[in-house]
């Protein structure tokens, strides 16, 4: 039994992530223990202090409804990680990986917007969260030699990830 001080840390949208105590999708994974939709999040408020979710924000028909739920089910101090799809990465228009109509298992894993260190920055303000950190991440793809060289002219196009440090107010 974990101790009042030892919250238990929320793993939003595992896929197949064993990280943190509580790991909650919308589909049974390996690595699920909790199913339920990350816009309605099934907890109490203030139980988490600390919440992480990889690539998983790109995906949510409602990020801002997203975000008030990750901070109400935060206490006061809690930190959010959160790592998502970079709108200004270059390949995913040259590829069409995550524009045009990306979707996956029968429409389940589906990109409804991609986001720009703006828009992540207003939707962590308006969701009450105080922004760390905002920068750009690699990701370990086949593609990351393609990377690298269009980063010596372009770094902002050339990362596909964006990574958010927050803690809520």
């Amino acid at each position: 039994m974990k101790s009042e001080d030892e919250a238990p840390v929320l793993n939003l949208g595992c896929g197949d992530q064993n990280f943190g105590y509580v790991r909650l999708d919308i589909v049974v994974t390996q690595a699920t223990n909790i199913v339920a939709d990350a816009q309605n999040l099934p907890f109490r408020d203030q139980v988490f202090a600390r919440a992480f979710e990889k690539n998983l924000l790109e995906h949510l028909r409602n990020p801002s409804q997203h975000l008030c739920e990750v901070h109400r089910v935060l206490r006061t101090g809690g930190a959010l990680s959160l790592i998502t799809d970079n709108a200004a990465c270059l390949k995913f228009y040259t590829l069409g990986t995550h524009t045009g109509g990306y979707s996956k298992r029968r429409g389940l894993d589906k990109h409804y917007a991609l986001f720009t260190k703006e828009h992540l920055r207003n939707h962590m303000q308006r969701a009450g969260f105080s922004v760390a950190s905002i920068r750009y991440v690699d990701a370990d793809y086949f593609t990351r030699l393609f990377d690298k060289l269009l980063r010596l002219f372009t770094p902002s196009l050339s990362y596909p990830r964006i990574q958010v440090e927050a803690t809520k107010k």
